[in-house]
């Protein structure tokens, strides 16, 4: 009598079998109940491509809009083989979708297709985002008094942005409404996403008001995130800046 397989052997596997039809999986270790064990392996196959499918359609309607769920979907499945989920957490599936389109011949013909993922995917991380306690003003100009121009303040989690050299902003909200003619010419846009009223606002900002938010965020003082936006349009305000993203209670707390 064989020994049976270790269970893990066993999980690998199975796991392998469903995210490629070309593997034959743990066959003799499948009770068929009524079916061939080969049978019950493609029941198992097709509920997870169908289940994984229709939660990438979910996280990235734009691209779906844009390529036709035949196409997406042939994507989908190949995305599936190269990149397996290994947890349960479907929030995680699309994690290297915007990265995979750009590998294939579609997303080398419509070039603006992965940054129209990426922003998708940040729309989720938006909305998926941790609350955090807001700074107050009043908090905001006591720190200010103490620290003066090399104060740090620390951004909301719901903060992410996307500098892109598409009109993704545009493009995505062409795909999901589509109404009149879509113009690609001119510059990219520099995308600022948040979360507001339990909705994700995104705003297309110019590169001074991107630099500035940018380098808070990643740690910059309010001097060194002025210079650096400054440098780029003279005319713009960094202390109009704070006040709004105070206003729309983005800056959480001062890092000691």
């Amino acid at each position: 009598m064989n020994a049976k397989p270790p269970l893990r052997e066993l999980q690998t596997a199975f796991l392998a079998a469903l995210f490629d039809d070309s593997v034959p999986g743990p066959v003799d270790s499948i009770s068929g109940n009524g079916l061939t064990p080969q049978a019950r392996l493609r029941i198992y196959r097709r509920s997870c491509n169908e289940i994984q499918t229709a939660t990438l359609r979910t996280s990235y309607p734009a691209v779906l809009a844009l390529v036709g769920q035949d196409w997406f979907d042939q994507a989908a499945r190949r995305y599936r083989r190269r990149y397996p989920s290994h947890t349960g957490n479907l929030q995680e599936l699309g994690a290297h979708f915007a990265d995979y389109l750009e590998t294939i011949p579609a997303g080398r013909t419509l070039p603006y297709l992965a940054d129209v993922a990426r922003l998708e995917w940040l729309r989720q991380k938006t909305i998926l985002s941790a609350d955090s306690q807001v700074l107050t003003f009043d908090d905001f100009m006591a720190g200010l008094d103490d620290a003066g121009e090399s104060l740090r303040v620390a951004l909301n989690a719901c903060v992410h942005w996307l500098n892109s050299p598409h009109r993704v902003l545009t493009i995505w909200r062409f795909a999901l409404d589509p109404h009149g003619a879509l113009d690609l010419d001119g510059q990219g846009e520099n995308v600022i996403l948040w979360r507001e009223d339990e909705e994700v606002v995104m705003t297309s900002v110019d590169a001074a008001t991107f630099t500035y938010v940018t380098a808070l965020a990643t740690g910059a003082s309010l001097e060194e995130a002025g210079v650096g936006a400054t440098a780029l349009d003279d005319s713009f305000d960094p202390a109009q800046c704070m006040n709004e993203l105070i206003g729309h209670h983005l800056v959480t707390h001062i890092p000691p």
